[in-house]
């Protein structure tokens, strides 16, 4: 009986290399319908949420699911289902994971944060209720610009769109602004702008896409209509688009903003509506090339905040989350000032040293535009890692962004 035994053990059937070939191929091949699978479940669920767990979640879901059908006759298909799954929820988020480990710089010294302060000029607030005596020290500082080009850190927060409108109706009433461009397509800007020459009954707003398609930005057109109605025909208010999309994006809209200067005349001038990055004098985009023509007759204005919540578009627009930001940025040392929204001008600093090195210094400033859901998954590709003065002429702090409301 001893010996019949071992005979039988001697013959069961051992797994050989060749025999678990076909298996092997079938875990691989596996992989990428999954994968697909779990790429389509992903942006899916932005239609119920841009919460990354659920995103996440709903990801790792079809794709489990998805390989442990297609492993049902493999011998490791527990392990391999559990293993691969893992690697997916792992991989796009080891960035995250990194950055939130990665040594950060000492905070700013008290002292500095007192001289920032003393240099910054404090805004009362993003809408205009109570006048524009915060807002006075601006017209020596654009007292001699032609184009005012207004960024925003996100193009989903109504902070941003509320106090870009407010500085819009400070050109036009205190500095004698005329004409309103923004990063539009230029037919649907004419029909805005026969929206506010008082053709029609309904703000074409709401047909723009996302982010123009806000109440915040629907409001400032509305206001455009109202100060038309009683305003003589030279000083009308006009609207423009000069965003073309293409090749050389930005090339373009410089080189439309030239040529709606020379249109309007040497005498007019141009508040300019577009995201952080085109506003921005950085190698390659639209503010670089403005800057070059235009000298010290455009000041381009960024805006930045601290925290907060914020809309990005990826199919359907969603609502995300920014954590107030650490030593690395910018805004860490700003939000110490104890203001919560401020306007700093770099040409102003040059009397105080320290706050002029700490501005040269390359720094993080937040760069959240569309597509935010996928961009999210590397921080670098949601941040700018540049000195302030490299981009702009000054910046627009305001410490918490809200969602804009979308239309």
């Amino acid at each position: 009986m001893f010996g019949c035994g071992i005979g039988r053990r001697s013959f069961a059937k051992v797994p050989r290399y060749n025999d678990t070939v076909p298996d092997v191929l079938k875990d691989v091949l596996a992989l990428l319908p999954s994968a697909v699978c779990a790429a389509v479940a992903f942006f899916l669920s932005f239609g119920v949420s841009g919460a990354l767990g659920f995103n996440l979640a709903a990801a790792a879901g079809a794709f489990a699911t998805s390989m442990w059908l297609l492993l049902r006759h493999s011998q490791w298909r527990t392990a391999v289902t559990s293993a691969s799954t893992a690697c997916l929820i792992a991989i796009p988020l080891l960035p995250i994971a990194l950055d939130h480990v990665r040594a950060k710089p000492a905070p700013a010294t008290d002292e500095l944060v007192r001289q920032i302060a003393r240099v910054c000029l404090p805004l009362d607030s993003v809408d205009d209720g109570s006048g524009f005596a915060d807002l006075e020290p601006l017209r020596r500082i654009w007292a001699g610009s032609r184009v005012v080009a207004l960024g925003e850190a996100t193009h989903g927060t109504s902070e941003f769109f509320r106090m870009k409108h407010r500085l819009t109706r400070f050109l036009v009433t205190q500095m004698g602004f005329r004409h309103v461009a923004m990063e539009l397509d230029p037919e649907a800007a004419a029909k805005i702008d026969a929206y506010i020459q008082g053709g029609g009954v309904r703000n074409p707003t709401a047909d723009l896409g996302w982010p123009w398609a806000a109440g915040e930005v629907a409001a400032m057109v509305d206001w455009m209509r109202k100060y038309n109605q009683s305003a003589p025909e030279p000083g009308r208010l006009h609207f423009h688009g000069i965003d073309y999309q293409g090749q050389r994006r930005d090339f373009r809209m410089a080189r439309n903003t030239l040529d709606l200067l020379e249109d309007v005349g040497p005498g007019e001038r141009i508040v300019l509506w577009a995201h952080n990055s085109h506003v921005s004098g950085g190698p390659g985009w639209m503010g670089s090339y403005l800057k070059t023509t235009l000298a010290g007759q455009i000041y381009l204005a960024g805006f930045e905040f601290d925290h907060g919540r914020f809309t990005s578009r990826l199919e359907w627009g969603r609502t995300y989350e920014a954590e107030p930001a650490d030593s690395r940025f910018y805004a860490s040392a700003l939000n110490r000032t104890g203001r919560p929204m401020l306007f700093l001008d770099f040409r102003s600093v040059v009397e105080t040293p320290a706050v002029e090195a700490w501005l040269q210094q390359a720094r993080l400033s937040h760069d959240l535009a569309e597509a935010y859901g996928i961009l999210r998954f590397n921080p670098s590709w949601v941040r700018d890692d540049e000195s302030w003065p490299t981009l702009y002429d000054g910046i627009i702090y305001i410490r918490e962004s809200t969602p804009a409301h979308q239309l």
